[in-house]
């Protein structure tokens, strides 16, 4: 009786315990199928996340080209309908675009740059007459940067290896790190200033801020758009203050002979004047939540039939917002 007494309690024990390691069993099970769906999820969450952002960069990359084609359409608009031959800063291209609402979902900010009221740093890579040089040396010395850029920049963009005043040719950048070779040929970006010898980050970009590049070596500044530093450095007889008085007006002459009969100084240098504009440069900006997307795009217009063309591409620029750069104000 004792011995069958003792064979039920293990009996009953044994059972127990297998009910005990079943226990432990189904949680295990169920803390790895809960573990499993959490990184199945959280992989697919990833995944979504991902096409999300894939998307709206997508959708962004849309609406900064969006913007391109409408910049191109209204230089176009802007030939046409009020002619090739004048462009001043009252026609709608120059005007400022406030920050565009996309449907709630993020901002569009574009805006165009006429790149001929500015200086043309290419033009020194044909000057046999030093005359933008001279203009160049004028301007830096207006904007109180290195006096030495103007050297450079002839050096940087001219075919030979003869060393100008405070210049550098290929022996001083051969010894930079790592070395390179001065470039000998026009600019293509002005970012590269920034290979230049012995100037500094902020007289860099105080250059960067009142001259342009472009893709030709003869250019003529628009007296219609061109700020008061840019007119008073393009001769020696004309003043800053008369420049200053000038761009405080509204101008919009319809001819360079207009232009020189009311402001007489520029007379000697009437041939590298003109009221119109070839080249262009448009920046804009599309965010959406966290997607950007920033694009510079340069074009030409024909003078002839006012027919746009896209030059050049950028999505590497930084985006930089109420620009002044058509302003009147120097």
């Amino acid at each position: 009786m004792d011995k069958g007494i003792y064979a039920g309690q293990r009996a009953r024990r044994h059972a127990h315990g297998e009910r005990g390691v079943a226990l432990i069993t189904v949680l295990l099970i169920t803390a790895i199928l809960v573990g499993l769906t959490t990184q199945i999820l959280s992989s697919h969450n990833l995944v979504i996340s991902q096409h999300q952002n894939t998307f709206e960069h997508a959708q962004a990359l849309e609406y900064a080209l969006g913007a391109e084609e409408l910049v191109r359409q209204a230089l176009y608009d802007d030939a046409v309908n009020s002619g090739p031959n004048v462009d001043h800063l009252e026609e709608i291209w120059a005007q400022p675009v406030l920050p565009l609402d996309l449907d709630g979902v993020g901002l569009m900010q574009a805006y165009v740059i006429d790149l001929n009221r500015c200086f043309n740093l290419n033009t020194l890579a044909d000057d046999p007459n030093n005359l933008n040089f001279e203009r160049l040396q004028r301007l830096t010395e207006r904007l109180n940067v290195s006096p030495n850029f103007a050297d450079l920049i002839k050096d940087w963009v001219d075919e030979d290896q003869t060393v100008s005043g405070l210049g550098a040719e290929d022996s001083a950048y051969q010894i930079k790190r790592p070395p390179h070779l001065a470039a000998n040929q026009v600019m293509r970006d002005l970012s590269e200033l920034n290979m230049l010898v012995d100037v500094s980050g902020e007289d860099i970009q105080t250059l960067i801020g009142q001259v342009c590049l472009l893709p030709e070596t003869q250019s003529k500044i628009n007296v219609n758009t061109a700020d008061a530093v840019t007119l008073a450095t393009f001769d020696p007889g004309v003043s800053m203050a008369d420049a200053e008085a000038l761009v405080q007006q509204t101008r919009n002459y319809q001819d360079v002979t207009d232009f020189v009969a009311a402001n007489p100084a520029f007379l000697s240098v009437q041939s590298e004047l003109s009221v119109t504009s070839e080249y262009f440069l448009m920046r804009a900006q599309a965010q959406l939540s966290q997607s950007r997307v920033s694009l510079t795009s340069l074009f030409r217009r024909d003078l002839s039939n006012g027919q746009v063309t896209l030059l050049q591409r950028d999505f590497g620029n930084t985006f930089r917002a109420n620009s002044t750069a058509n302003s009147d104000s120097s």
